[in-house]
């Protein structure tokens, strides 16, 4: 298939989509400049508009106006994402990133990186409620030289929420459509040099049928409930002025239903639980005016168990994986330059079993070394960094990543990036006893961008052209009923991001073009849509705040024995009372419109639902 990617189109409408940004600029404040801050794009604050790779943070302010339940929920209406899901709220899920799959994708949670070793290899995001959640930054393309294996499409850190200030509680309780429950508290705040935070949360539906029994007549028709409950823990203790020690720890305990993907019969009872946790103890330290020292050693881990003994076909099994890490990380100033450096010791495990007497027990070591350089004179800036990661049984890979930025005007910016990066087989894909290749290849990636951004007062607009790709791709291969390094994929693209305030408006809105193939074929990537759209804003009137979001998705394709899955537009609005100043009554509808579409074929989505709720805040 010949493949012609409408580049000098995509310019085009790069450059119509700019000149609107000075019209913005004009109608909205210019008394209060950005000051929003992101750590994740080179593992040091900086301002947003700093950072060279495109980057967005979602903070706690934008998750309220969203009153979105769980992270995919948050982030499906971000530029470059789309998320699959198997059915209703806590059902198997998976992302895409750039066209990159969720395996592809590095998770974070407070710095600690999760990974999952079992012969899925997919982190649980769909398990991720955001009750605690203070905010979360997604920086998007290879930077594997900051943060290792995983980060091919990008890497999603989430920040819990943590104690600060005089001492505050907050609660919230909503119901709603299909027998939905929601209820969280928490409590934070300061005492003396003592800093904590603690909260739970749990959520409940009743769900519903979510199996297309056109497409898969042998079903059972029953509803698929979902429950969750989680928490989040944070200490911190001033020991000097300039050294703390600090201890964080969160959880999610998720328990689902669910269908059996067509081969079972229509009395089938399948279920399932995923416990995702992580923990850190850290100690921070300014050993000089110029020069912080993090020390910090963590766990994550997933429990995920699966029951389907009350089908035609009695199935159990179980597996935990965790990933223990040992990182000791540096900052130095060096007048207008940053430089980081540091030095990690990663332990992953993998342990399994099945009804079948099916086990696998299995762990391996990695030690990375990574080192950064970035800042800026006059309007030139750069970011460069380089990291060796070493794993067990395999050959070390050195990866690298060079930015720079040209600032045109005090509000534009020219930016462009080439890096490398890998994704190192999970332990399942290479020793589970039914589908493992202990032979199997990391997967390789490269890629290179060019940016143009417009920053001004409380806006940020973002229009990159990028391309990727990747080779040693790994997926299971039918043909010797093992994962193998099938083909190689490449991807390239334009991303158009905007988010800011104009008057007391809050607006967000996102674009994506791209053309994810794999190489082997011409044909493109399962699931992957070439166009994703978004458009959302927040609109306080008096007392009352009104919201909408508008999100479209272009057809996808996916297996190869089924038609397309057809392109879907979603309206979901929102809005919220204040009562009081620390009492607010919310409602949001999500699928206003009542569309009927699928993510994954045969697994229908959730229709028009309400959601009616309470929040409660200290002041």
């Amino acid at each position: 298939m010949k493949n012609c990617f409408p580049y000098k189109r995509l310019l085009v409408v790069a450059l119509l989509l700019s000149a609107s940004f000075e019209g913005l600029a004009q109608s909205g404040s210019r008394t209060v400049e950005l000051q929003q801050t992101v750590v994740t794009a080179n593992r040091s604050e900086q301002l947003l508009i700093d950072a060279v790779p495109h980057t967005t943070v979602l903070g706690r302010d934008v998750i309220e106006r969203s009153q979105a339940v769980d992270l995919p929920s948050l982030l499906a209406s971000e530029a470059g994402f789309q998320f699959t899901q198997n059915g209703g709220r806590g059902t198997a899920a998976s992302l895409f990133l750039r066209g990159s799959a969720a395996l592809q994708v590095l998770v974070l949670i407070d710095g600690v990186p999760l990974t999952k070793q079992d012969s899925t290899g997919s982190i649980s995001l769909e398990h991720l409620m955001l009750d605690q959640v203070e905010r979360v930054e997604v920086v998007r393309g290879n930077v594997s030289a900051i943060y290792g294996s995983g980060a091919v499409g990008g890497v999603i850190q989430v920040f819990m929420r943590k104690g600060q200030g005089a001492s505050k509680a907050f609660a919230t309780v909503e119901v709603g459509s299909y027998g939905s429950s929601r209820a969280s508290a928490g409590v934070s705040g300061q005492s003396g040099e003592t800093s904590f935070f603690f909260g739970v949360g749990r959520t409940a539906t009743s769900g519903f049928s979510a199996m297309d029994t056109s497409q898969y007549p042998n079903e059972n028709p029953d509803a698929d409930g979902y429950r969750n409950s989680n928490f989040n823990l944070g200490l911190t203790q001033a020991l000097a002025p300039g050294h703390t020690v600090g201890l964080r720890a969160q959880g999610s305990d998720g328990q689902f239903d669910a269908d059996g993907g067509g081969f079972g019969s229509a009395t089938d009872v399948y279920k399932g639980a995923s416990k995702l946790a992580s923990w850190s103890v850290y100690s921070d330290h300014q050993l000089t005016r110029d020069w912080l020292s993090r020390l910090s050693f963590s766990q994550g881990r997933e429990r995920s168990m699966y029951d389907a003994n009350q089908s035609a076909f009695p199935y159990e099994s179980e597996a935990l994986t965790r990933s223990r890490t040992l990182n000791w990380s540096n900052a130095v100033t060096l007048g207008n330059w940053l430089l980081t450096a540091g030095v990690e010791s990663q332990r992953q495990s993998v342990d399994t079993n099945d009804s079948y007497a099916t086990q696998l027990s299995r762990e391996r070591g990695l030690l990375s070394l990574f080192a950064g350089f970035s800042g800026a004179i006059g309007a030139h800036s750069m970011q460069l960094n380089l990291r060796r990661d070493n794993a067990d049984g395999l050959a070390g890979e050195t990866t690298g990543y060079v930015g720079y930025g040209f600032q045109l005007q005090p509000a534009w910016k020219l930016i462009a990036s080439a890096s490398s990066a890998f994704n190192l087989p999970p332990l399942g894909y290479l020793y589970d006893p039914f589908s493992g290749n202990p032979a199997l290849k990391p997967e390789t990636a490269r890629s290179a961008e060019l940016g143009l951004q417009w920053a001004q007062d409380r806006q940020v607009a973002r229009a990159t052209l990028f391309k990727t790709r990747t080779a040693n791709l790994m997926l299971y291969d039918f043909a010797t009923w093992s994962f193998n390094n099938v083909t190689d994929a490449s991807n390239r693209g334009l991303e158009l991001s905007y988010s800011g305030r104009v008057a007391t408006a809050d607006l967000r809105a996102s674009l994506t073009l791209q053309d994810p193939l794999d190489e082997s074929t011409g044909l493109r990537l399962i699931r992957r849509a070439r166009s994703m759209a978004s458009m959302g804003a927040s609109l306080p009137l008096g007392a009352w705040t009104v919201g909408g979001d508008l999100r479209y998705t272009a057809e996808r394709p996916d297996i190869v024995t089924v038609p397309a899955l057809s392109a879907y537009t979603l309206l979901n609005i929102t809005t919220r009372y204040a009562l009081t100043r620390e009492l607010a009554w919310t409602a949001r509808i999500d699928n206003l419109l009542d569309r009927q579409y699928q993510t994954a074929y045969g697994y229908q989505q959730s229709g028009r639902a309400l959601y009616l709720g309470l929040v409660w805040a200290q002041k």
